[in-house]
């Protein structure tokens, strides 16, 4: 068990913690509070998952084992096949998986174990026993032993984990993905906030150095490989810019749908969100240009942004997609209707993931950024259009998503005030230097 007093962790082994930074002192470091919390239970069925399986049959007792191997599963393989190409015989291999199925009826195992899946197991030789051992998703393992009398057994364990929710502070140096990867910020966590903010801000634009981005979010930390689990969710996710202050906070409505909100109950959300992608940058605008290729002056019906080849493009909005294809000069289109006024299209795609009446969600990744048709390099050409007719993404206001039923606000302003207070008492604990702790916060 975890002690119920929870310790302010200084690490760098996973995360680049600066206290400079927390104190107020000039840094372009990164900062992060790391806050443990009580292990929650996973189910009252299982006991805990040991380091080994050698740990199992001591305290299960069994026959000893020889040394323990690991291997990993390989393609269309499951693990009738991968004991035979170890070196386990057909009839121990038969009696292991029957008792498996036998032991754990509800719960296929022997077929759905991935490639590269990694196998821990011990053979059976000279009077030794044999042992097999592997995690069951994220948080179970599948011990296999033989007890004194040569016996097969089996136990499913729930691995030990500890929750932890963190606060991250980055500031902006050069670019937000750059900021975010030496912020150790994870990749899910930075997309959740690329998604919420990129209805409010132009991330080619309004982004400045010094501009500082905080998140308040949870991680799961396995106990025996010391490795992240999973990172999620979001709690709060602020942006302080040069001429632009956002606060945002997740909140489960009634009906069990989870958003983020403002301060005010209003959604984080517009029909349409600004930039479809990130970390590239705007070049070229809407309006009369010189044609890069064709030489002359022509209109140029959209925005592009320059960015690597495979960079991922986002849907911008919720909607059914129209066209996916080859479309001449724009090389490789997808084109999305959202409503009966709004579509989208994204030009000059090197990859097309959605096909044409594919009902998609805003955020969906939709293809991948290339220099496909008429293209003297890597670029999106974006569009948005209302009624058929193409106008500048950067100038049109969008109208926002659902905003609070305002018979929840009372709830969600309570909600407010709990994740607010507590930020502020560990920014005041740690300039004091005093242990900062941040209790369970609920996924509503």
């Amino acid at each position: 068990m975890l002690h119920p007093f929870f310790i302010f962790l200084l690490s760098f082994t996973f995360f680049n913690l600066d206290l400079e930074n927390l104190l107020g002192k000039k840094s372009h470091a990164s900062s992060i509070l790391i806050l443990p919390e009580k292990r929650p239970h996973i189910t009252n069925d299982y006991n805990y998952s040991l380091g080994t399986i050698n740990d199992m049959i001591l305290k299960e007792g069994g026959k000893t084992i020889g040394k323990i191997l690991k291997q990993k599963i390989k393609k269309n393989e499951n693990l009738h096949l991968f004991l035979k190409r170890v070196g386990f015989e057909n009839k121990q291999i038969n009696a292991i998986t029957s008792k498996i199925k036998s032991d754990h009826p509800s719960i296929n195992i022997l077929r759905n174990i991935p490639t590269n899946h990694l196998i821990h197991y011990a053979i059976p030789k000279n009077n030794l026993g044999f042992g097999i051992n592997f995690k069951i998703g994220k948080y179970k393992d599948l011990y296999v032993w033989q007890n004194n009398s040569s016996e097969i057994k089996t136990q499913i364990t729930k691995r030990p984990f500890k929750k932890i929710t963190l606060l991250n502070k980055i500031e902006i140096t050069d670019n937000l993905y750059n900021s975010a990867v030496r912020g150790k910020l994870p990749k899910e966590i930075f997309s959740e906030l690329i998604k919420t903010l990129g209805f409010s801000i132009d991330f080619q634009r309004e982004l400045r150095k010094g501009d500082v981005f905080e998140t308040l979010y949870s991680q799961k930390i396995d106990l025996i490989t010391n490795e992240i689990i999973e990172s999620n969710p979001i709690h709060y996710i602020s942006a302080s810019l040069k001429d632009n202050n956002l606060k945002f906070y997740r909140f489960t409505t009634k009906n069990g749908k989870s958003n983020f909100y403002d301060q005010d109950g209003k959604s984080s959300k517009k029909t349409l969100m600004k930039t479809p992608l990130n970390g590239a940058r705007l070049s070229s605008g809407f309006g009369n240009r010189k044609h890069p290729i064709l030489g002359f002056t022509k209109m140029h019906r959209g925005i592009d942004f320059a960015a690597p080849i495979g960079t991922p493009i986002f849907a911008a909005g919720d909607g059914v997609i129209e066209y996916s294809g080859w479309n001449g000069a724009y090389g490789k289109y997808i084109r999305i209707k959202h409503n009966g006024t709004f579509k989208t299209a994204y030009a000059h795609l090197s990859k097309i993931y959605k096909k044409r009446g594919t009902r998609i969600k805003q955020g969906d990744i939709i293809g991948t950024l290339g220099s496909t048709g008429r293209s003297t390099g890597p670029h999106l050409h974006y569009e948005i259009l209302i009624s058929g007719r193409q106008v500048n993404p950067l100038r049109i206001k969008l109208p926002s998503g659902k905003h609070i039923p305002k018979n929840e606000l009372e709830n969600f302003y309570k909600k407010q005030e709990v994740i607010n207070s507590k930020i502020f008492a560990m920014r005041n604990k740690i300039k004091n230097n005093e242990f900062a702790y941040l209790k369970n916060l609920n996924n509503n």
